[in-house]
């Protein structure tokens, strides 16, 4: 029954399933790390559950805890916001944004995104995580991630999205490079020397399965066999290798056109068709209540939009 639980544990297990870790908990609730550790003692009792295993990297919530959480989470929002000032100041909003988004988009998105922040939201503070962690929906779920931005799709029974990008691909080559002039025919695609991108396996979006290059994800089997000589851990790193060798890429426009611009690279088009990627956000529906979300979202939106203003 409902008074044989302490909801005033209930905003301690919500900061225990978010960060994960006991004392970036105790942190964040402003309390000693002890309190939080009796806290979690009683939650435990409450609920005739571990809740969390301790690992080698801080807590792993149990299937009791995720289950929970995506019912408490919720209901604390609203509980939040019903406190709240309704009169919705992005100058005063204060938080922390975690969302996910792979290295291109943070390289190429990053220093406008967060110029438009700091602008309008200084008190803001923001962490950017690699979009190859494992279980992104459970963490978009579960409060750990808030938003993600990516090329593969996620359940629409569970998310919303939004469109923010649309990028196409270019195939670059050194300007040195004997197919810089002449361009590269399909079977110089597979059979000049790639560099690409390692692949990471993982739990993604399903149980056992891969996360791919946005190449390999548009065209699928249908892609052209590739002489892949180099494999990198990310994508901004591949158009300073390939200006100083004979390797040639294939890599999102925007990433290649400053070294394009500046003479160290060529840009071909590829010897095949294929769609362009559309980046989108995405966010748990749970979201859907909190005051500052629509501004949030908002502000991302512009943010890519004005991106693409500037590069076009």
């Amino acid at each position: 029954m409902l008074r044989n639980h302490d909801l005033n544990l209930l905003p301690v297990f919500d900061i225990l399933m978010r960060e994960q870790h006991l004392s970036k908990a105790a942190e964040r609730l402003n309390m000693s790390q002890p309190a939080v550790s009796n806290a979690l003692k009683r939650l435990r009792q409450g609920f005739d559950d571990e809740l969390f295993v301790r690992t080698g990297r801080g807590l792993k919530p149990t299937q009791r805890a995720l289950d929970l959480h995506a019912k408490v989470a919720p209901a604390l929002v609203q509980i939040r916001s019903s406190f709240e000032d309704q009169e919705f100041s992005a100058e005063t909003f204060s938080r922390t944004i975690d969302v996910s988004m792979n290295h291109a988009v943070e390289h190429i998105w990053g220093p406008v995104l967060m110029r438009e922040a700091r602008m309008q939201a200084p008190n803001l503070k923001w962490r950017v995580h690699p979009d190859y962690l494992d279980e992104i929906p459970v963490r978009l779920k579960d409060g750990r991630l808030g938003y993600a931005v990516d090329y593969t799709p996620m359940p629409e029974d569970h998310f919303d999205s939004l469109l923010i990008l649309r990028e196409s691909l270019t195939l670059i080559s050194a300007a040195d490079h004997p197919c810089a002039k002449t361009g590269v025919s399909l079977e110089e695609f597979q059979t000049l020397a790639h560099v690409s991108l390692v692949r990471r396996f993982g739990i993604v979006r399903s149980q056992n399965s891969r996360r791919t290059t946005p190449l390999e994800f548009l065209l699928g089997n249908s892609l052209p066999a590739r002489n892949i000589a180099l494999q990198m851990s990310s994508f901004v790193s591949i158009p300073e290798v390939v200006a100083a060798t004979d390797l040639i890429a294939v890599v999102p426009t925007r990433l290649a056109r400053p070294l394009v611009d500046a003479g160290s690279l060529v840009s071909h088009n590829l010897p095949f068709d294929y769609p362009e990627i559309e980046v989108r956000l995405y966010w748990h529906k749970s979201r859907n209540t909190d005051p500052g979300h629509g501004w949030l979202v908002d502000l991302l939106a512009r943010s890519a939009a004005t991106l693409a203003e500037t590069n076009n």
